[in-house]
C-alpha cells in the first residue's frame, strides 16, 4: 500500500509528493534553541523537553522512556534549584542523569522563556546558579563526533547550555565563554511537541492521506477503481488502529473535514471544499490557498499524553489531532482548539447580527 500511495502522489506532482514526505520528515524548531536544533529532521529523532512541561503533564521516567529516539529534559533557569521540586521523585532521578547516555537524560540551561522580557529571570537564575558550590563540573554540551545519528543520547556529552542576551548587561554564551574550538552549534535535538514514533508516524501519514483522497476533484488524477482500492486499504488499516482518543477511521469520518462535506474534504474553518491543486501548489506563506497541517488542539499548549492503548507518549503530532486546511484558515484559528474556535465564532456571529442587517 505504501508503495502505491507514493507512486500515486508522485504522479500528481513533486510538490504534493514532497508535502507528504514532510509530514514526518521535517519538524519545526518549536522551543529548542537555534544552535541546539536538528534543523528539520524526522519526528522520531532525539528530542528536548523542558522540566516544566514534564511536571505539568505528570510525566514519569517510565513514560519518558517511550521516546524511542531518546529524550533530554532541560532544567531551564531556576528549575534545577527550585525548592518547589525538591521532593519530586522524577526531578530527583533526572538530576542523577545530567549528561548521561541513558534514553532519558538531562541538562541544565539558562535562556529566555516566554514572559521574561529583558532576560531578567534567565540572568538572575544563571548568576545564582554559577555562584553555587556544585558537586560536579560544568561542561557545555557537544557532539562526541562531528557526524552523529539523529537518535540516541550516547552520541553527545556535557551537562550545560546557556545563552542570555538582552538588557543592559553583557551577553553570556556557554559555547563561547568556555572557548570551544568546535561544536558551537551542536544541533542535537528536535522539539518534543513535534515528536512521533515510527508507529505514530505511519498513522499520521495514512490519516492525512485518507483525508486527502476525499478532495472533490480527486478523480481527475486517479481512476475510480484505483481510488476505491486505495480507500478500502486505508480504511482497513485505520479501523485497526486505536488510540485513547478513539479509532482512527472513526476520527476521520466524524471530523468536520469530512462530515460537513458529505464525504468531500473541506476546510472546516472556511467551510469550503479543498482541491488537489491546493495540495500540489508550492508552499507560499502569502498564498491564502496554500495547504497547511492544522491541529484540533494547538501545539503551543504543550500537552503530552501517555496513550495507554499503545503504551507510549503522544504529542500534539498525533493522528487524532491533525487535519488539513488552508494557511489562511490556520492563521484565523490561531491557538484555539477547533472546538473553542467554533464556539467563539458562533458567539461572534450572534453579536455581529445586532449591527449587520
Amino acid at each position: 500500500m505504501d508503495r502505491e500511495i507514493n507512486k500515486f502522489l508522485e504522479s500528481i506532482g513533486k510538490n504534493i509528493s514532497e508535502k507528504f514526505r514532510n509530514i514526518n520528515g521535517k519538524t519545526a524548531q518549536g522551543n529548542v534553541p537555534t544552535n541546539l536544533w536538528q534543523k528539520r529532521t524526522t519526528r522520531k529523532n532525539r528530542v528536548l523537553i523542558s522540566w516544566k512541561t514534564v511536571f505539568k503533564n505528570n510525566l514519569t521516567i517510565e513514560m519518558l522512556n517511550t521516546f524511542d529516539g531518546g529524550v533530554c529534559v532541560e532544567f531551564v533557569n531556576d528549575d534545577f534549584q527550585n525548592e518547589k521540586f525538591i521532593n519530586n521523585k522524577t526531578h530527583m532521578e533526572l538530576i542523577k542523569r545530567l549528561g548521561s547516555d541513558e534514553k532519558v537524560s538531562s541538562i541544565i540551561t539558562f535562556r529566555v522563556e516566554d514572559g521574561d522580557s529583558g532576560a531578567n529571570v534567565a540572568r538572575n537564575s544563571y548568576e545564582s546558579f554559577i555562584n553555587t558550590k556544585l558537586p560536579f563540573d560544568l561542561i557545555p554540551i557537544t557532539r562526541k563526533k562531528e557526524k552523529i545519528p539523529g537518535i540516541g543520547n550516547e552520541f553527545w556529552e556535557g551537562n550545560i547550555y546557556f545563552s542570555i542576551k538582552g538588557g543592559s548587561q553583557e551577553d553570556v554564551d556557554s559555547h563561547k565563554d568556555f572557548k570551544l574550538k568546535k561544536d558551537k552549534n551542536p544541533q542535537l535535538f528536535n522539539p518534543a511537541i513535534e515528536y512521533a514514533n515510527e508507529i505514530t508516524c505511519r498513522d499520521l501519514f495514512l490519516t492525512l492521506f485518507y483525508f486527502f483522497i476525499h478532495c472533490f476533484d480527486i478523480e481527475k488524477h486517479i481512476n475510480k477503481k484505483e481510488l476505491y482500492i486505495l480507500k478500502i486499504q486505508c480504511e482497513e488499516y485505520l479501523k485497526n488502529r486505536n488510540y485513547d482518543e478513539g479509532n482512527l477511521y472513526e476520527y476521520c469520518i466524524t471530523h468536520p473535514s469530512l462530515k460537513w462535506g458529505n464525504g468531500n474534504l473541506i476546510d472546516p474553518i472556511e467551510v469550503s471544499e479543498l482541491s488537489v491543486e491546493y495540495f500540489n501548489s508550492k508552499w507560499d506563506f502569502n498564498n491564502p490557498s496554500t495547504i497547511a497541517i492544522c491541529h484540533n488542539e494547538a501545539a503551543n499548549l504543550d500537552k503530552f499524553k501517555f496513550d495507554s492503548s499503545n503504551k507510549f507518549i503522544v504529542s500534539a503530532a498525533r493522528p487524532t489531532n491533525l487535519f488539513w486546511s488552508k494557511q489562511s484558515s490556520n492563521m484565523i484559528q490561531q491557538s484555539y482548539s477547533l472546538k473553542d474556535f467554533f464556539e467563539l465564532e458562533a458567539d461572534r456571529v450572534l453579536r455581529r447580527k445586532k449591527f449587520v442587517s
